[in-house]
């Protein structure tokens, strides 16, 4: 009998996933459209207590509509409330993956109390992780997924269907008693307990004849999948949210589950190109060196990049050819600056100079193909310390073929960096999540400023450096193979 109940209670709980649509602002460098994997994986955990529906507004009824200083991609609003209407979901989970697309989530949540104010709304993903008193103090949301969402979604939705009490789940946060409460949770250690993310859920075709997929983050865009097989960063870089969302702790799938992993792409789904979007895959070598040899003993025959950087210092020459070996089209070095001091004091990255030289030698006797990013504008830094770093760029260009990603350091929520710029005043306190936006992109607009430069400064330095980049390419506009990597790395 009691199964029975659970089972009706399961047959009528709706609960419908939202990737919202994106706002990508004029001097970026262009939209990509990505498999949303938290959301994947999210329905994973959920699809045998509950029915399970994912909307992509990257995908579904896509538009591209251009307002004022910025591009709109994705499904337009209206349509997306005529999904919300139809689908009639009783829980509604929007993710925040970038706060500088915060202004997306909020625009769905508006409309999902519109439709019926009894509908709950919970947000997940890195800018709910770290903003989430503003967000529920504000009204957009019922709930805040604080951290990996996996385990707490579902602990909610089981409590939701048993009508059980809430207000005890670790990683949940919500307002009780017209205040924001919320409770820590253990972050997940065995990473081989969850599921492949639910990708039969969507449209999977649809993704792969999209002209946007991964355009301007890979060389190997065309029927590619991203895929994160480790966690969390044991570093302390202070301009890195990834702490704050994901832990400091590492933890990872083991190499067996990884090929199991790409198996299924490639079996299921005929996918050979993978964008390994790990914030530190390479971190324990052994693991990330088995992984390697497994794809080459297992002859899987794939493409792979690191789109999202990785750390020189966890590689060497042996793992390199064996990078090689296992069908690497290129790697993205985070190499950040030109000057020992600003790595070791200033950004607190703990890397050598000498050594990622060293790397990057061997990576061009090996003929695997470089991108390096760079950041410049740290408190801290002088204009010279900066220019030192512009050189470094256009040196390993010359030099080695590396193509350099200008980035400017931008105070994400809750970083080191946040905290600085907030406490000596560097920054307009009440900048918002549209100056976020245009300053995390490649070609934005710096936000700090400091007794050693100013926003000015800065923005004359990364025009002039697009300029000598300009020189120097010999194929178009730097800004233009940024947009489209494959047309240098392909």
């Amino acid at each position: 009998m009691e199964n029975n109940i659970i089972d009706k209670m399961v047959n009528q709980l709706k609960v419908m996933l939202i990737n919202p649509p994106q706002r990508y602002f004029n001097q970026s460098l262009g939209f990509n459209v990505y498999f949303p994997l938290g959301l994947l994986g999210i329905a994973s955990m959920i699809r045998d207590i509950c029915v399970v529906k994912i909307f992509d507004c990257l995908i579904t009824d896509f538009e591209v509509k251009k307002t004022g200083d910025y591009t709109l991609y994705g499904t337009p609003l209206e349509k997306v409330k005529e999904a919300i209407e139809n689908y009639n979901p009783d829980i509604v989970g929007i993710t925040t993956p970038f706060s500088s697309q915060a202004e997306n989530a909020k625009a769905i949540s508006r409309i999902c109390r519109d439709i019926n104010p009894k509908i709950t709304i919970v947000f997940g993903g890195p800018h709910a992780s770290v903003r989430y008193k503003q967000l529920l103090e504000e009204g957009f949301c019922d709930y805040c997924v604080v951290g990996e969402g996996e385990a707490i979604f579902r602990e909610f939705i089981q409590r939701v269907i048993s009508k059980s009490d809430i207000f005890d789940i670790g990683g949940l946060a919500y307002i009780k008693d017209n205040a924001v409460k919320y409770m820590s949770r253990k972050f997940m250690v065995n990473l081989d307990d969850l599921p492949f993310p639910a990708y039969d859920l969507i449209d999977f075709n649809a993704y792969l004849d999209s002209p946007y997929l991964y355009k301007s983050r890979s060389a190997i865009p065309e029927k590619s999948i991203s895929m994160i097989t480790s966690r969390g960063c044991p570093f302390d870089c202070t301009f890195c949210s990834i702490e704050l969302h994901m832990g400091k702790r590492f933890r990872y799938h083991s190499p067996d589950y990884v090929i199991r992993h790409l198996r299924f792409c490639i079996e299921k789904m005929g996918i050979r190109k993978f964008h390994f979007e790990d914030d530190n895959m390479s971190q324990n070598k052994k693991r990330f060196e088995a992984i390697l040899d497994k794809i080459i003993e297992n002859n899987l025959e794939i493409n792979w990049d690191t789109p999202n950087g990785i750390r020189a210092d966890t590689l060497d020459f042996n793992i390199l050819k064996k990078i090689k070996q296992s069908g690497c089209i290129s790697l993205q070095l985070a190499i950040e600056s030109g000057n020992q001091r600003i790595l070791n004091d200033v950004i607190k990255k703990q890397s050598s100079l000498d050594y990622i030289f060293k790397i990057i030698e061997y990576c061009y006797e090996l003929e695997i193909k470089l991108a390096a990013f760079f950041v410049i504008g740290f408190p801290g830094e002088t204009i010279n310390d900066i220019k030192e770093t512009i050189a470094l760029a256009v040196r390993l260009y010359k030099s080695y073929n590396v193509l350099p990603i200008l980035l400017f350091a931008t105070p994400l929520y809750g970083t080191e960096l946040y905290k600085i710029c907030m406490e000596k005043g560097f920054v307009d306190k009440n900048f918002t999540d549209d100056d976020l936006a245009t300053a995390t992109q490649f070609f934005g607009n710096p936000l700090i400023s400091t007794e050693d430069f100013n926003k000015d400064d800065l923005k004359k330095i990364a025009t002039d450096f697009e300029l000598e980049m300009n020189k120097l390419v010999g194929k178009g506009s730097f800004r233009k193979i940024l947009t489209d990597k494959k047309a240098i790395f392909g």
